[in-house]
């Protein structure tokens, strides 16, 4: 025997999913905002850094190797850093993404291929 409730309760799931979807692609929307961040920091150390190691001097005076070097060199090597440290948190982020999506994918196959029909008498 069909319960009479039935279809509304396959409407309350699937309204429930729905809001569990929206909030899903609003996470993923932060998490790849978040990572875009992370690499324009990168590059705009990385090129940050550059202008006054290739063009104020302080490559030379790090060949020179001149004891205690000034901002010529300090600056550089600390933008440096932080666009590897920025890349590296990038990196993590996205492969922390691809894991997530990767295992959800899983998850809605394996609920698909397990989930059946409710048999009507």
């Amino acid at each position: 025997m069909l319960k009479p409730s039935m279809p509304a309760d396959r409407e309350a799931a699937k309204e429930e999913l729905l809001v569990m979807l929206e909030a899903e692609e609003a996470r993923a929307d932060r998490e790849l905002r978040r990572i875009k961040l992370a690499w324009l920091l990168c590059g705009l150390c990385l090129a940050a850094a550059l202008v006054p190691w290739l063009f104020l001097g302080g490559r030379a005076q790090f060949v020179s190797r001149d004891s205690g070097y000034d901002a010529a060199v300090l600056v550089p090597a600390w933008l440096a850093l932080l666009g590897i440290g920025s890349a590296t948190l990038a990196a993590v982020l996205f492969l922390m993404r691809a894991m997530r999506a990767s295992l959800g994918n899983i998850v809605e196959r394996d609920v698909r291929k397990n989930h059946k029909a409710p048999r009507r008498r």
